[in-house]
């Protein structure tokens, strides 16, 4: 009985010391709310790696660090320096694709409203069809469209040009199916 209380009073002494820290190093990493700050956090990476090396080289050069614990350390701090690299380079992919895309849906509606298409998602601004009720860019629910307008010239044969009536199937003057 006693061995038990005495593992159970351990673990929860464990347990005591440990939240601290464990809720601690959670916090060390905040959220990024914006690209921007995303874009700070990597280059202040890059440089405090850059600045690891500086200081590595020059201690070195004074005598402080031997020529054994000089190579581990540069290893190691040129492997940070590469990974800050890398998320670096990964980051300005992302945001060059996320340009393209918006420059892309710009480009297109405007060349849209040049030809006259006339009808646009009102979120991301990419044009749609006539018949379309959602955006095929961004899944916006699309305005309804008024019913198309009965066409003001009158029908003619694809063929001779012969004026047709509204419910004829063939010319009357070359016979031919309309």
């Amino acid at each position: 009985m006693f061995i038990v209380f005495a593992l159970l009073l351990s673990v929860a002494a464990l347990v005591a010391v440990a939240y601290p820290v464990l809720q601690r190093e959670g916090q060390l990493r905040p959220r990024r709310s914006s690209a921007r700050e995303e874009l700070d956090e990597l280059l202040a990476q890059r440089e405090a790696a850059f600045q690891a090396l500086r200081e590595l080289r020059f201690d070195h050069q004074v005598g402080k660090i031997t020529d054994e614990d000089f190579a581990a350390f540069e290893a190691h701090l040129k492997q940070s320096a590469a990974r800050a690299l890398q998320a670096l380079d990964e980051w300005e992919a992302a945001a060059d694709r996320d340009l393209d895309r918006a420059l892309e849906a710009e480009i297109a509606a405007r060349r849209a409203a040049l030809a006259g298409v006339g009808r646009f998602c009102p979120a991301c601004g990419r044009p749609a069809a006539a018949e379309d009720r959602f955006c095929g860019g961004c899944g916006a629910a699309l305005p309804a469209t008024a019913a198309p307008a009965a066409p003001s010239a009158p029908r003619a044969c694809p063929h001779c040009g012969r004026p047709l009536a509204a419910d004829d199937r063939f010319c009357g003057g070359c016979g031919r199916a309309v």
